[in-house]
């Protein structure tokens, strides 16, 4: 009979992401010279702006996903993207992962972009982040993975109260990257043990 060693230490991908975003606000905290991004700060760094705003810039659905306004939301989206994201990189390995983390990003600006009726400024992994959440869930309804139903209540409703009770949530980008991290999981459907 073989065994198997539980995987140790940080999986490639998501270390990367981990990182990047920890330099990136590192960056931001150096330009606006406080923890605190401004708006302006984070439009001129490439955060989301409204699609008739966008003029061509259409980087910006990647690059918002690497910029926060703060502390606080650069860690809350650490926090997901380490809880979800490790153990989805060691079922998907580092690829898979990389292309559902960035595409979960890309459906979160175009969620953010379709449905908000007002002018907005837009940052943060919380997309990304949604994402893996929404490729867990959907591989738990496939039976590909095997997680207490529990999980998904704590895990979904705490994303919810926070959009409801934390201001400018931008519960868009969760929404659309929730949706896209699921649709992701299916054309990347890994053989999950």
């Amino acid at each position: 009979m073989e065994t198997h060693a539980e995987p140790r230490g940080m999986p490639p991908a998501t270390g990367l992401f981990l990182a990047l975003n920890a330099l990136v606000y590192v960056g931001l905290v150096i330009a606006e010279g406080g923890l605190d991004m401004s708006t302006r700060t984070i439009a001129a760094w490439g955060g989301l702006l409204p699609l008739d705003w966008l003029d061509g810039q259409y980087w910006r659905m990647l690059t918002a996903g690497f910029l926060h306004f703060g502390l606080m939301h650069l860690v809350a989206n650490g926090i997901c993207l380490l809880a979800w994201g490790v153990p989805l990189e060691r079922g998907l390995g580092a690829l898979r992962m990389t292309i559902l983390f960035l595409g979960s990003i890309l459906a979160g600006s175009f969620g953010s972009l379709m449905l908000h009726s007002q002018p907005f400024i837009s940052a943060g992994a919380s997309g990304g982040a949604s994402g893996l959440l929404g490729a867990l869930f959907a591989f738990w309804l496939l039976r590909d993975i095997a997680l207490p139903v529990s999980f998904f209540a704590i895990n979904i409703g705490l994303n919810i109260a926070v959009t409801i009770f934390v201001p400018g949530i931008d519960w868009q980008a969760h929404l659309g990257g929730f949706i896209g991290g699921a649709i992701l999981a299916l054309i990347l459907r890994p053989r999950m043990a």
